[in-house]
């Protein structure tokens, strides 16, 4: 069970490599402002796809679009950027390449950051839109434990002394 308490103010992410993220919480309207930024960029490369076809021009960008698996890496790619833009609020230890100054935080810095930084975007994507911020909001006896069952419960039976010595009789496949 879950209670729809959900955390209502700005928190830090720490996504390694030195780099945090400010981030408000992800809510409905940050998921759906992303998915509207992820819609939108699919719809503008199918723009690009279809008049750079129609002209006979090849844009190996652009019609990554026709495969399948393309299309779906790059709307998990938008979405993640989406998310970053609508959820991110300041951000830390991103600096400008070849500079010793902080990175401003814009659209086409956080797609440099997760198109460059993959662990950085997929720790970002966990830590933002994964069930452990739900569950962790809830703080209910419902988050996993530590031995990653999916819950905490009584114990029912003591731990074994020792492990009983195999008979004479017995086999590997009786072990």
């Amino acid at each position: 069970m879950l209670k729809l308490k959900i955390q209502k103010e700005p928190y830090w992410l720490e996504l390694g490599y030195g780099v945090k993220v400010k981030v408000k919480p992800c809510t409905s309207s940050v998921f759906y402002e992303a998915k509207a930024y992820m819609n939108s960029k699919l719809a503008e490369l199918a723009k690009t796809y279809k008049a750079n076809k129609e002209a006979g021009i090849e844009d190996g960008a652009a019609e990554s679009i026709e495969s399948p698996v393309k299309r779906e890496a790059l709307a998990d790619r938008f979405l993640l950027i989406g998310l970053g833009i609508a959820g991110i609020l300041e951000w830390d230890g991103v600096m400008e390449a070849g500079e010793n100054k902080s990175a401003p935080l814009t659209e086409n810095k956080i797609d440099e950051l997760f198109s460059n930084f993959w662990a950085v975007a997929e720790n970002f994507r966990s830590q933002y839109c994964g069930l452990r911020e739900v569950l962790e909001a809830e703080k209910n006896v419902s988050t996993p434990a530590p031995n990653g069952t999916s819950a905490m419960g009584e114990v029912t039976a003591e731990d074994a002394e020792k492990m009983a010595k195999p008979s004479a009789r017995s086999t590997n496949a009786d072990i």
